[in-house]
């Protein structure tokens, strides 16, 4: 048989159905409508058996009208006197010939009883079970590791806010006293700020005009319920700008790929904001922000520039009000990928580089409120995006929040999985912590030959992290140190940021014990053939610790452009070229003359008094004639780091390199006009 076939068969057997179900709901109806009737005394024995005979007497008048008088009328003449009165009769009857003539209408339509019927129904349990079947073969080939990794990938949103967390950990009225506290803080803080700088001030205080002291600010917007942050009535009143998400490719195996995306207005907007970085004006920033307050480039600067004032509170807002705006521009099914662990974002894409940013200095920012919760579900969060590549490098400091979160055991399943944790025992940081999970966990004995095993393999890392602690190290330890920049830099890292794990009498007493078997004549692992990359500098960068972005080499902090997206991979992905930018950062462009030498200009005069002296002294320096510490206090006078004067050294380099400006001699007619601009300003 035909598909076609079988639809119209399989349509004519749902109307056979449809007038079925008809049929008994106007069953249904009428024993309903004689029971709402029935509130007459209780019926004899008599009553019932007329009603019997009255039923047996209308079945027979729908067959035959003639025998229909001839027997309704003794029926009517016996009847008793406890009888229903004669008025609902007539409408039982009418309710009988409709009942009749649908049933005329059935057996019309009905088609010839020739088999088909059965025949169809076989054909459609047929293609039901190989549907059924197809499904479970898929089912079959997903594999399994990716389905337990999904599940260990899985976000539970209520740990996104800072607010639950603080809830269970202080309870509610706590929360409601230190919000009014906090208040009275932020508004004496938005005072000192308005002194130092107004336009920040301006950018982040209330909305003037309200009525009642009240905001005029997101009102009813900021209570709806968001995915990342929950929207704040003192925020300013403003759409997302253009910010949206799209699906890029949904697999066979479930997962999810999104990316953000930024329509024409919004591309208008991020093209004023590189002009504003490159022109290095931080109330032209702030100026921006006011006229797009949820532009993202410009919420995670000007938090940079209020981190950099020392303002957390502020800088904190900013980054939450960024993560608010990414919320409102999700795409419909999102959330429900990313509670499964199935949502997935291409780290080449700028616009999904901004939420990684985001989301990596709002966690920094949480630790300095110590939720750790919320901070080991925002890891995870970046963790499950690119779990493949982990660009952020989330292996290096995941562990840390999981110990301090107290959710050893998620740790402890994550670094099982071979689709997750198949690099981390190369790790120093996670060979040391996962000892400590095991001990979080109560398997003490698991916990201590983890922490017996590493300290054989790695007796560097140990020897670091005793020198954090100030303890001595016992003699199999003793000595020992990085071979490579690579254990360096990660050993470094861990002890550092991870020293605080250890600080406990009853870690510290582990810590010792299992150092002092470790036998000395014991040779460690070989060192592993391994350079830093890329997303280990990127990792680093954001940590912000100087000690140990001086660990980095020179090739990962040459390509360090600006702190609005650090350390770019060479291979990204644009979906579209804003004003003044590139396709291709590994390529190089051809800059308009005009906008070039205006970006010039900026560039000399912050740099180019000073400039020639510190790149000598940077010569130096690598000579080994002055110290590392000469280079920092001659940079103090800039207010500018080792790293962002090397970058825009870089930028100026770049500019003048292009587009053949340097063969025309425009570096020297840039100085000459701004020794002649000193010169005029020095007369006046």
């Amino acid at each position: 048989m035909s598909s076609r076939a079988l639809r119209r068969a399989q349509k004519q057997k749902e109307e056979e159905e449809t007038l079925k179900r008809l049929q008994e709901e106007a069953e249904a109806l009428e024993s309903s409508e004689e029971d709402e009737v029935d509130v007459q005394p209780q019926r004899s024995a008599f009553a019932l058996l007329n009603d019997q005979d009255e039923d047996e007497s209308e079945h027979d008048v729908d067959e035959d009208d003639t025998k229909k008088a001839s027997d309704d009328t003794p029926e009517e003449e016996s009847q008793p006197e406890a009888v229903l009165p004669s008025k609902t009769a007539p409408k039982r009857k009418k309710k009988k010939k409709a009942k009749s003539k649908a049933q005329a209408t059935d057996s019309a339509k009905q088609p010839p009883d020739d088999g088909s019927v059965d025949d169809i129904d076989a054909a459609l349990k047929s293609l039901a079970t190989t549907s059924k079947a197809s499904d479970a073969g898929a089912a079959e080939h997903v594999d399994p590791e990716l389905v337990d990794a999904c599940k260990l990938l899985s976000i539970d949103s209520q740990n996104l806010h800072a607010e639950n967390e603080m809830r269970r950990l202080f309870g509610r009225a706590a929360m409601e006293s230190n919000d009014e506290d906090e208040q009275q803080q932020n508004a004496q803080g938005r005072r000192r700020n308005r002194q130092q700088m107004g336009g920040l001030a301006a950018a982040l205080g209330r909305r003037q005009g309200a009525q009642g002291g009240r905001t005029s600010g997101l009102g009813l917007l900021g209570l709806r319920r968001n995915l990342f942050m929950q929207g704040k009535e003192e925020w300013p009143i403003g759409t997302s700008g253009g910010l949206g998400m799209e699906i890029v490719e949904k697999r066979p195996n479930g997962i999810v790929e999104y990316r953000f995306v930024h329509n024409n207005a919004y591309q208008d907007v991020q093209a004023d904001f590189d002009v504003c970085v490159r022109g290095m004006d931080p109330e032209r920033m702030i100026r921006l922000l006011q006229i797009n307050p949820y532009h993202i480039s410009t919420l995670l600067q000007v938090s940079e520039i209020a981190k950099q004032e020392r303002d957390h509170t502020t800088s904190g807002d900013l980054l939450e009000r960024a993560l608010f705006s990414f919320g409102r521009a999700l795409h419909s099914t999102f959330a429900s990928n990313l509670a499964q662990g199935k949502a997935r974002f291409d780290f080449r894409r700028p616009e999904n580089r901004e939420f990684w940013l985001a989301v990596s200095r709002y966690m920094t920012n949480l630790s300095m409120r110590a939720t750790w919760r919320t901070v080991f579900e925002w890891a995870k969060l970046l963790l499950s995006l690119d779990p493949e590549n982990d660009p952020y490098r989330m292996c290096l400091s995941i562990d840390q929040y999981a110990i301090r979160a107290r959710q050893a055991q998620q740790l402890l399943d994550l670094a099982a999985n071979p689709l997750i944790g198949a690099p981390w025992p190369q790790l120093p940081n996670m060979q040391l912590s996962l000892a400590l999970a095991h001990v979080q966990a109560n398997q003490p004995s698991k916990g201590k030959q983890a922490l017996f095993t590493a300290a054989n393999r790695i007796p560097w890392a140990l020897a670091l992290l005793f020198q954090e602690l100030n303890l001595d190290a016992p003699p199999g330890i003793w000595g020992a140190s990085p071979r490579t920049d690579w254990e360096k830099l990660t050993g470094t890292l861990y002890a550092t940021r991870g020293k605080d794990l250890w600080s406990s009498p009853e870690a510290q007493q582990l810590l010792l014990e299992v150092a002092s078997a470790v036998s000395g004549s014991v040779s460690p692992a070989p060192p592993l053939e391994r350079s830093i990359s890329i997303d280990e500098g990127r990792h680093v960068l954001l940590a912000d610790l100087p000690p140990l972005i001086a660990l980095l080499p020179r090739e990962i902090t040459g390509r360090l452009t600006g702190s609005s997206d650090p350390l770019p991979p060479a291979d990204e992905v644009r979906s579209y070229i804003p004003r003044g930018g590139r396709a291709d950062r590994g390529a190089a462009r051809t800059e308009d003359p005009v906008a070039a030498r205006e970006e010039l200009r900026g560039i000399y005069a912050m740099l180019g008094r000073f400039a020639p002296a510190m790149q000598a002294l940077l010569a130096r320096e690598q000579q080994g004639q002055v110290s590392e510490q000469d280079v920092d206090e001659a940079l103090q006078g800039s207010g500018m780091t080792r790293t962002e004067f090397e970058a825009w050294m870089h930028r100026f380099d770049e500019l003048l390199a292009s587009g053949g400006l340097a063969e025309r001699g425009i570096e020297g007619s840039i100085e000459g006009e701004m020794e002649q601009e000193a010169q005029h300003e020095e007369e006046e």
